[in-house]
């Protein structure tokens, strides 16, 4: 080969070599750089995956002391989610091979994570397109702070109600509510979300005396030996609070002699009727065993 000839050809290597590299992707310089709302520990991210555009990046960056969580919400049973620590550069999750579609992780040193999400191409018919919501958290003790509302009653009024809301940023709410003793503490939760739950916890804390999450009812009654205080903690299912959403209730409290407890009424099956509920349309809460783990869930494939 003559001496133009070789230069041709180590000039078309050198195009070709530049080429494949430009092609190359770039796995983390691609992903979108995932923000939060100040005082919102979750934020979320809607997106599509199809035969031809079949994955996304998402990069967070996530301090010490935090906890990493991720919910992957879609109705196509082929869309998954990798999850890949940047900093040690080590593949954490692959919810493929697990079958979940959340996940989290305890932060001990300031991360960047990249969240991957995928398709399976050969699952996809040609023009099928998979809707799904990414909701990223990352939150930590500071963030788990509870309101706390010390409940009162009027004159002669053995029965109190407060109405309020549930959301992303105030996933629970705490009433503090003083029964003398010889007294019956009941409470009834209304509300027309079924992952709405409350547990009654005594002077001692501990264990709560209630989780109805467990029991399964909206409503749950209890004699005072002794003078006490007590926390009902009103809280929701991850899946109740989505990002821009509301779990509205009302929690009725009563406190009332025992030995001259007021006849049950149809609306509640506890020892004492409860005032008239303000939430229009509200309905006993249902049974649901999720816990109390603050997170949203499901907006996706609507």
């Amino acid at each position: 080969m003559s001496a133009s000839g070789l230069s041709r050809f180590a000039a078309a290597i050198t195009l070709g070599v530049a080429s494949a590299c430009i092609a190359l992707p770039a796995f983390a310089d691609s992903a979108v750089a995932v923000s939060f709302q100040e005082n919102n520990p979750w934020t979320q991210e809607i997106g599509t995956v199809d035969r031809y555009n079949d994955s996304h990046d998402y990069s967070v960056q996530v301090e010490a002391g935090k906890t990493l969580q991720i919910n992957l919400v879609t109705r196509d049973p082929n869309v998954f989610f990798k999850v890949r620590d940047q900093t040690a550069d080590q593949q954490l999750v692959d919810t493929f091979k697990t079958g979940a579609t959340t996940w989290s992780t305890p932060v001990a040193m300031a991360t960047t994570y990249v969240v991957h999400v995928y398709v399976d191409p050969d699952a996809m018919t040609r023009g099928e397109v998979a809707k799904y919501a990414l909701q990223i958290g990352r939150y930590g003790a500071s963030d788990m702070q509870v309101a706390n509302t010390e409940v009162s009653f009027g004159a002669n009024q053995p029965w109190a109600q407060q109405v309020s809301e549930l959301n992303s940023q105030a996933p629970s709410h705490d009433y503090s509510v003083a029964v003398p003793a010889g007294e019956t503490l009941q409470v009834n939760l209304i509300t027309q979300n079924p992952n709405v739950h409350f547990k009654v916890k005594g002077n001692a804390g501990g264990q709560p005396l209630v989780d109805t999450a467990q029991t399964g009812t909206a409503t749950w009654s209890a004699p005072a030996t002794t003078a006490a205080t007590y926390t009902i903690e009103v809280y929701a299912d991850p899946s109740a609070v989505p990002p821009g959403h509301e779990a509205k209730y009302a929690l009725q409290i009563g406190h009332y002699a025992s030995a001259n407890a007021p006849a049950a009424t149809p609306a509640t099956a506890g020892t004492a009727p409860a005032p008239a509920s303000t939430a229009p349309g509200a309905t006993p809460a249902a049974t649901s065993t999720a816990g109390a783990t603050p997170a949203p869930a499901s907006t996706a494939g609507r």
